[in-house]
């Protein structure tokens, strides 16, 4: 009778170790899930991305020169490393979002990603390629925006969504119906943000001050 309750007590004891040490494990797992920095992944993987984004974007339409998607696939991806290194984002997206939002983060959110990456492409001069600025389920708490690259001509929602953000600097690609949670829609021209207003409205909004006109007052 003396070590006929040892099975029971070894039981209560393994229930009150797991009840007390496994939500501390869990709660330490997760801060480090959230705590990890992106890996944009070695040369040599960015490499094959770039190929793949190149033949995706040559598949939007026979027009597409090889040579400019190429362009357009390394520049994307390796730009979008480069930000990840200035952001250096955390593996959950929406985390740096709470942290922008918090002021703990001067950068990080979807947006910001978009206007810092646009840029290096749009001055790749695509005669055969569009870009696009995309936004979808604006004005809500799940706004979401990005890119779209078309060949020239195309329909907006025949093209290739380009999302920075996704993976924290690990370009992430797709047609509109492998990305069905975004509603995807072309931003309005009065929407633009004015940072890429000089880009887009060169005539409204010029990058150099303009000679002045004797001829005018």
């Amino acid at each position: 009778m003396l070590f006929s309750n040892r099975p029971l007590a070894s039981s209560l004891f393994l229930m009150s170790l797991n009840a007390t040490l496994l939500p501390r494990l869990s709660v330490g797992f997760l801060a480090l899930l959230i705590v990890s920095c992106v890996n944009p992944g070695i040369p040599a993987l960015r490499q094959e991305q770039a190929h793949r984004l190149s033949y995706d974007l040559q598949q939007l339409s026979p027009i597409v020169s090889a040579s400019e998607a190429d362009k357009m696939a390394v520049t994307a991806i390796e730009e979008s490393v480069k930000l990840s290194a200035i952001y250096k984002p955390l593996r959950l997206p929406w985390t740096n979002n709470g942290l922008v939002n918090l002021g703990l983060r001067k950068q990080g959110l979807c947006w910001q990603w978009r206007n810092d990456l646009f840029p290096h492409l749009f001055r790749l001069k695509s005669k055969t390629l569009e870009l696009h600025l995309a936004t979808a389920k604006r004005g809500t708490p799940f706004e979401h925006n990005g890119m779209v690259v078309t060949a020239e001509g195309q329909p907006f929602d025949q093209g290739i969504i380009l999302d920075p953000w996704r993976k924290g600097g690990r370009l992430w690609w797709g047609r509109f119906d492998q990305d069905k949670r975004h509603p995807w829609k072309p931003l309005h021209r009065n929407l633009t943000p004015m940072v890429l207003r000089p880009l887009l409205m060169p005539h409204h909004y010029p990058t150099t001050p303009q000679p002045h006109n004797p001829t005018t007052p």
